[in-house]
């Protein structure tokens, strides 16, 4: 396959990158380093502290609890040693890891955070990304619905700290769909192909997967009706008439408490209570929640509670986090208008002698100023062309 482009500019041959991947040139570069900095002054505001893991480790450890379709994401390869590595498909499995292996269990709970890019293999008819950035946080250490509440918290204060306006959160739990099926005859295949169309919206399939089922009307009923409900707290008032059973009893208490914390916060209007939500991970077991925008069609991230994972590795402690995906929330952020373009003053020093430029732009740099010169000798119609090229406004002759 000829992995060659012709390059217009220049009318020569240039390597091709692989699908999947791009570059970025420095005006988004620069915005996406301030959207960084904004999240990294929230994360660190709430006494979170940042945490780097390997781009890659052992399969088996990032496999752990990841699901099925996740697994079939990873990308996979074998060093010298003949150890079967991959690289990270997302952050979380890899900071439990770290937790349970690095850190002191007298000092829980742990607040950490983490900006990093990550990688999934992605069919070639889908077009999405098979590198992407995501930023997020993880608070090891602490359970229940008020620790649950300051989790998504922090995502909102992060959305609004970027400079989001108009955003969502959907929040819903795990208990209800899965306490629904442990009630079903259904073999374990069965039901990971139900979560896998039910966490991809594809509610055609599940209605017609589940008319294929030996189950009774009631329960299949019960289970769309448990999937479709979208909206305010009267969400979980239908909830809890559909199955009144202690389960679900206890799993509404939680998020009423958690709503009521968020509603004290003044994120009230930010929530929606959306019971059909199911993220594609298998190591949640609580609260779980997604973040949507009318530009996007899409989720800008999601995250929830995963109290099994630690025990993977050997260390039982409760935990919740999310991530938010770098690159959708900075598209959100262009379509609403708060993408944050270069306001900082750039000036460009020009002269008949490159040597009295060079000095000049020194001596601007020294004084805090951001200052480059032209390395030829130029007069003001030549400098005012490469400074239009550049988007340069400030011009210095000498």
């Amino acid at each position: 396959m000829d992995n060659k482009v012709k390059s217009p500019s220049a009318g020569c041959t240039q390597p091709a990158i692989p699908r999947g991947l791009r570059d970025i040139l420095p005006d988004e570069s620069y915005e996406r380093r301030q959207l960084e900095g904004k999240l990294r002054r929230t994360f660190a505001a709430w006494g979170y502290g940042e945490v780097i893991t390997p781009t890659f480790e052992y399969y088996s450890t990032l496999a752990t609890e990841a699901g099925e379709s996740l697994q079939k994401e990873m990308f996979r390869f074998f060093d010298t040693d003949g150890q079967q590595l991959a690289l990270r498909p997302e952050m979380t499995i890899p900071i439990a890891r770290l937790v349970a292996q690095r850190l002191d269990p007298a000092s829980l709970p742990y607040r950490l955070y983490c900006l990093a890019n990550v990688f999934r293999e992605e069919p070639a008819h889908r077009g999405q990304a098979r590198e992407f950035s995501q930023a997020g946080i993880e608070l090891v250490g602490a359970g229940g619905p008020v620790a649950d509440a300051e989790v998504i918290a922090i995502l909102a204060e992060s959305l609004a700290g970027s400079g989001l306006k108009s955003f969502q959160i959907g929040l819903g739990h795990t208990g209800f769909f899965r306490t629904i099926l442990k009630s079903l005859n259904m073999s374990a295949q069965e039901r990971q192909y139900l979560e896998t169309m039910v966490s991809e919206r594809n509610l055609v399939e599940v209605k017609n997967f589940l008319e294929r089922l030996a189950i009774t009307d009631e329960d299949r009923r019960a289970l769309i009706k448990i999937l479709s409900l979208r909206g305010g707290v009267e969400v979980l008032d239908t909830a809890e008439k559909l199955y009144p059973g202690p389960g679900f009893k206890d799993i509404i208490a939680g998020l009423r408490t958690t709503i009521n914390c968020l509603k004290d916060l003044d994120l009230a209007d930010r929530l929606i209570i959306d019971l059909g939500i199911i993220r594609d991970f298998d190591y949640y077991t609580g609260i779980i929640f997604e973040v949507y925008c009318p530009e996007l069609g899409f989720p800008l991230g999601g995250g929830g509670r995963y109290d099994n994972l630690l025990s993977e590795f050997d260390r039982e402690s409760a935990a919740a986090g999310f991530a938010l995906g770098l690159d959708r929330l900075h598209i959100a952020l262009i379509e609403q208008g708060n993408a944050n373009p270069k306001s900082i003053e750039r000036h460009l020093v020009y002269s008949k002698q490159p040597e009295a430029a060079l000095t000049q732009a020194a001596k601007l740099r020294a004084a805090g100023k951001i200052a480059e010169s032209v390395l030829r000798p130029a007069d003001a119609k030549l400098a005012q062309k490469i400074a239009a090229g550049k988007g340069i406004t400030n011009l210095v002759g000498v």
